[in-house]
């Protein structure tokens, strides 16, 4: 085994400094100079080696125990299980720092560095290996768990609307996935007599060819910065991954499908739309029309197998919800730590993400949601409807970009850019009309 190899090298080489040690320690009074100088260099080269022999051995011995310490997990959903792994000591929290190793291994090519990150990536992609995702999967340099951690565990503001819909594991290896698309189910029905022949009816089926796309996004940051400067690896990895997650989160409502982009939820043709047109808009015109889009949403629940059940909508819409009063001046709407008198919906009047219910059903906040949706001036900003069954993003199994990279920019400006991409599918099309939005010019921007 490789770990028995490396403890006979590093037997082999504590020898080696003993043996140069001892014969340094036994040098007459009376040497002269050059014979000094060559014992000691011998006992310099010794120790060197020593140290390089226990680093590796230390480090296969850290990784060997955490792939000891893996246990399956099994999924809620079924299937196969992830695996929960623990990060070698290589690059921890308070230790050697992750980005200034892949800076000085990228762009300035020190050697130590460079074997450092390759026997990071190593463990990484033995990690994903375990978890189902094909190395084919992961095309750069993978983060180490201390800073997966500092953005996987933390509240995801760039990406509500990406987050609250069905997730599905980023297939191994290619670049469309195909989900099956039933245009006509089999059909049941009474038997009028015994012996009647049974109800049938053939399956027809297309195929929906489903692009994978690439989302990427990248943080600038000054050489001074990376080689002389104390710098926070955290802030720089927060506004990487705020700029990521937000470009993902906005391409999964919106974006066109072409040029790269995923086709969003309100681009995606068959998307169950009513409208509210109105000069004056006020909730109670509005709640028959939101009523409305459930009811025609969940003529689909049964062919989904799950009813719609989210609402995603900009943070200043929601606000308009909650400023709305009855013709006394009471609120609408019941917030949580006021009186509450006869509301027709409840939550938080400050917030983001989850912030309470409309019509029973949760309400998120989004500000990735458009504002600017074609009506009198440009200005109208949905109220979507999500049934989060119907609509599919295959990503990893955490959500977070998995690659990074360093790229010179113009060498006279001494700047660096730290770049993050993941590969990713969206689609809202197998089921379009099982998710809708309510827009018109009874929901441009609202006034307070």
């Amino acid at each position: 085994m490789l770990i028995d190899r490396l403890r006979e090298r590093y037997d082999a080489a504590c020898a080696e400094l003993e043996s140069a040690r001892s014969a340094y320690d036994k040098l007459p009074a009376t040497a002269d100079a050059a014979r000094v100088e060559a014992a000691k260099a011998r006992l310099d080269g010794a120790l060197a080696d020593a140290d390089a022999h226990r680093e590796a051995l230390e480090h296969e011995e850290a990784a060997l125990a955490s792939r000891n310490r893996h246990k399956l997990i099994p999924l809620a959903s079924g299937g196969h299980a992830r695996i929960s792994i623990d990060e070698p000591d290589l690059y921890t929290r308070d230790g050697r720092s992750f980005i200034h190793d892949l800076y000085a291994a990228q762009l300035k090519h020190d050697p130590a560095a460079t074997e450092r990150i390759t026997r990071h990536q190593l463990f990484e992609t033995e990690k994903y290996a375990f978890s189902g995702i094909g190395s084919g999967t992961l095309g750069g340099i993978l983060p180490p768990q201390y800073l997966v951690d500092l953005y996987a565990k933390a509240p995801r503001y760039g990406r509500v609307f990406a987050d609250q819909v069905r997730h599905v594991d980023l297939f191994a290896e290619g670049m469309v996935a195909i989900v099956p698309q039933l245009t006509q189910g089999t059909d049941a029905g009474v038997q009028a007599n015994e012996g009647d022949t049974a109800t049938t009816r053939n399956l027809a089926e297309d195929d929906l060819s489903v692009p994978v796309r690439t989302v990427t996004g990248y943080v600038p940051v000054s050489r001074q910065t990376l080689e002389r400067a104390s710098y926070s690896e955290p802030i720089i990895m927060e506004d990487l991954i705020a700029r990521y997650q937000q470009a993902l989160d906005v391409q999964a409502l919106f974006g066109l499908g072409s040029g790269g982009a995923h086709l969003g939820l309100l681009k995606t043709s068959g998307i169950t739309a009513v409208t509210y047109d109105d000069a004056s808009p006020t909730v109670q015109e509005l709640w028959p029309k939101l009523a409305g889009l459930v009811g025609s949403a969940n003529l689909w629940a049964a062919t989904v197998g799950a009813p719609a059940d989210k609402w995603i909508m900009t943070p200043t819409r929601w606000a308009w919800f909650t400023a709305a009063l009855d013709t006394t001046g009471r609120p609408l709407f019941g917030i949580n730590g006021q009186e509450n008198y006869a509301p027709q919906a409840v939550g938080d009047a400050s917030g983001y993400g989850f912030v309470g219910r409309l019509l029973g059903l949760p309400v998120y906040t989004d500000a990735n949601v458009p504002t600017d949706l074609k009506g009198d001036g440009s200005n109208e900003d949905p109220l979507i409807l999500l049934n989060s069954q119907a609509v599919l993003l295959w990503e990893t199994p955490d959500g977070t970009p998995i690659t990074l990279a360093f790229e010179q920019t113009a060498g006279n400006s001494l700047v660096v850019e730290l770049i993050a991409y993941g590969y990713s599918a969206f689609t809202a099309a197998r089921y379009p009309a099982a998710s809708g939005y309510v827009a018109g010019t009874g929901t441009a921007t609202p006034g307070f």
